[in-house]
């Protein structure tokens, strides 16, 4: 049963994991800057329960305590945080919160006189980062790139990890039932994605995406305004939405109100036996990248012509989008058990064609399990 102190429990589990690492590297703190926006809050998250809807925060880890700090410029995300982190420890200084948190910092590593950071380029805005440097010489402090080994830790999800991803799962399968419901010729695009949104949200979920592709390309983007389905439409309908604890899903599907025409019935058919084939490939001890080519090799002996791909086939998911190794980007990176990836093979057919179907799935030494109860790729819908 998920409950706020399962989290709190699993969240004094990283830090006691992250701790190790520390001391390891002789660390006495863990610097790490957040901004209200997907994608830029995940790490200081996954050490805290930070909740950001805008502005900036940073979480301070230091290598005794046995909570994080969180510092935060806005007085009403402070509130909103002492009511949800999972520390006591949060600070909102009246002006100059960066200036308070390398404080904290500096205060922290006093006797180690070096402070970690993760993704510094990705994660810092720079002119923070030219104060940090500054601040840190004149206090003597040294920084040290933890990137990789928090990726690491990150990326291996526990069991609480994997049953709130699951869990996301179930949320988003039961929006999309939802979409089928609500989806028909006439119907307003958005109106139909926000139908299936307000199920996410009675359920938890925050900020996410609705995005649609009408032309069997991959690429899937916000539909204008106005537009309406037509009862010609053969399209994919993709949710980018995070659970009630933060924990990302992205999951896509193909729809149609007529039966498919013969050509696109079989390319789904195809695509399907590419994810088995995939999802058996992608198990403990397997490169990442390992993945393109098996996708790729599937279509050729279905007779298709492979002339590339369009996005990663899988990468690492958590707390952010991406949280550690991509097939893409890291593609000699090892999977591990309870590693859950965004599952999406990403071949590319002749004419620019492919179709973007993709869930959260879960290695394992026998294969990748998908992380939610959802039995269908395509539907056929707005049937009376």
């Amino acid at each position: 049963m998920l409950s706020s102190s399962a989290l709190k429990q699993d969240i004094r589990r990283r830090i006691g994991k992250v701790q190790s690492i520390m001391k390891d590297r002789g660390i006495g703190a863990l610097l790490l800057p957040a901004r209200g926006a997907p994608g830029m809050m995940g790490v200081a998250r996954y050490f805290t329960n930070l909740q950001l809807w805008a502005g900036k925060a940073w979480a301070i880890v230091g290598s005794g305590e046995s909570e994080a700090a969180l510092v935060l410029e806005s007085s009403y995300e402070a509130e909103w945080n002492r009511q949800a982190a999972a520390t006591s420890w949060i600070e909102c200084p009246e002006a100059d919160a960066l200036g308070k948190a390398i404080e904290i910092a500096g205060d922290l590593s006093r006797n180690d006189k070096k402070i970690g950071l993760v993704h510094p380029k990705k994660n810092w805005i720079y002119g923070d980062w030219m104060r940090l440097q500054s601040e840190l010489i004149e206090g003597e402090r040294d920084v040290v790139d933890l990137s990789s080994e928090i990726d690491e830790l990150r990326s291996v999800k526990s069991s609480f990890e994997v049953e709130e991803i699951y869990r996301t799962g179930c949320v988003l399968t039961a929006a999309m039932e939802r979409f089928s419901e609500a989806a028909s010729p006439g119907v307003r695009c958005w109106e139909a994605a926000a139908a299936a949104e307000q199920v996410i949200q009675s359920r938890g979920g925050l900020q996410g995406r609705a995005k649609f592709s009408f032309n069997s390309r991959p690429e899937t983007i916000p539909a204008p305004l106005d537009k309406r389905f037509s009862e010609d439409d053969i399209f994919v309908f993709e949710m980018v939405y995070p659970g009630p604890y933060g924990y990302w899903c992205e999951m896509s599907l193909l729809f149609s109100f007529k039966d498919l025409p013969e050509e696109q019935e079989r390319q789904l058919r195809a695509h399907e036996k590419v994810i088995q084939a995939c999802s058996s490939a992608m198990k403990t001890g397997a490169r990442i990248g390992r993945m393109h080519a098996v996708a790729a090799e599937m279509w050729r002996e279905q007779g298709y012509e492979v002339i590339g791909s369009h996005t990663p086939n899988c990468h690492s998911i958590g707390l952010d989008g991406n949280d550690g190794p991509s097939s893409l980007t890291s593609p000699d990176a090892v999977l591990k058990s309870n590693m859950v990836l965004s599952f999406h093979p990403s071949t590319l057919l002749k004419g620019e064609r492919a179709y973007l179907l993709s869930d959260n799935f879960l290695v394992t030494p026998e294969g990748s399990l998908p992380l939610s109860p959802r039995q269908w790729n395509y539907r056929k819908i707005g049937q009376p």
